[in-house]
């Protein structure tokens, strides 16, 4: 079994991602077994991390999504390179 990012009439639909290989639409079977079955217990942790530009994306976008959520909702966000590599790179763009 996989879920898939799809669109209203079920098709496949692309993710958005700066990142090279990150544009998979689905999520790896194990993470889905583990969830299905009650298993995967997520949650969001703030503690000086500097995600990388890609996942800065997600967590701008989980900030809109957990209000649409319903109270007690848990959810993942992984995290993954080393944001310190990306600070030029904000810095230039957002003119800090």
């Amino acid at each position: 079994m996989s879920y898939l990012l799809q669109d209203d009439d079920e098709q496949i639909t692309e993710p958005h991602s700066v990142s090279a290989g990150l544009d998979y639409p689905g999520v790896g079977p194990e993470h889905i077994f583990l969830k299905d079955l009650g298993r995967a217990k997520d949650y969001l942790i703030w503690g000086g991390i500097i995600p990388v530009l890609e996942t800065s994306h997600a967590l701008t976008y989980l900030e809109k999504l957990c209000t649409t959520l319903p109270h007690g909702t848990k959810v993942v966000l992984k995290c993954s390179g080393r944001g310190d590599k990306d600070v030029h790179t904000a810095i230039k763009h957002l003119q800090v």
